[in-house]
């Protein structure tokens, strides 16, 4: 579990037994305080954005970092597709990027800033669906062909 506002996450072991539950908390930090772009289980990591510390790289059985990138793309949203990540900054030019989903480090392998910016956040989060990359920004609408076809 993870949240802004200065809480962070939580890692907690649910077992059931004789018909009932107990959950065991496993860590608690502030690693990954995660606000409303989501994050994401690849494997055993966990990957978003975490405010201060920006994008991370969180092992999940440890709770430890893997890796912390700030200074390349402000906080936003995320989805997973075929072993990447596409990353969506909420504010400014909302810079779309596209990384390894990789816990050796934050390797950025493009970005592109989508035209007919709003001037408002853009909470959306990107959509991938029958390779096509789909943004929306308030009442924009923009659709990316993945295929190269």
């Amino acid at each position: 579990m993870t949240s802004s506002y200065g809480v962070g996450c939580n890692a907690f072991k649910v077992t059931a037994a004789d018909g009932k539950f107990s959950a065991e908390q496993i860590y608690a930090n502030k690693l990954m305080a995660n606000h409303h772009g989501g994050v994401l289980r690849v494997g055993e990591h966990i990957y978003g954005h975490s405010e201060g510390k920006g994008w991370v790289c969180l092992k999940l059985k440890s709770g430890e970092a893997a890796w912390e990138e700030k200074r390349k793309l402000g906080k936003g949203s995320i989805v997973y597709v075929d072993g990447q990540l596409i990353l969506r900054s909420e504010e400014g030019k909302g810079t779309v990027s596209l990384i390894e989903a990789s816990p050796e480090g934050f390797r950025e392998k493009g970005r592109f800033d989508p035209p007919n910016r709003s001037e408002q956040a853009s909470w959306a989060h990107p959509v991938v669906s029958d390779g096509k990359l789909w943004l929306r920004d308030q009442d924009i609408l923009l659709c990316y062909d993945l295929t190269g076809k």
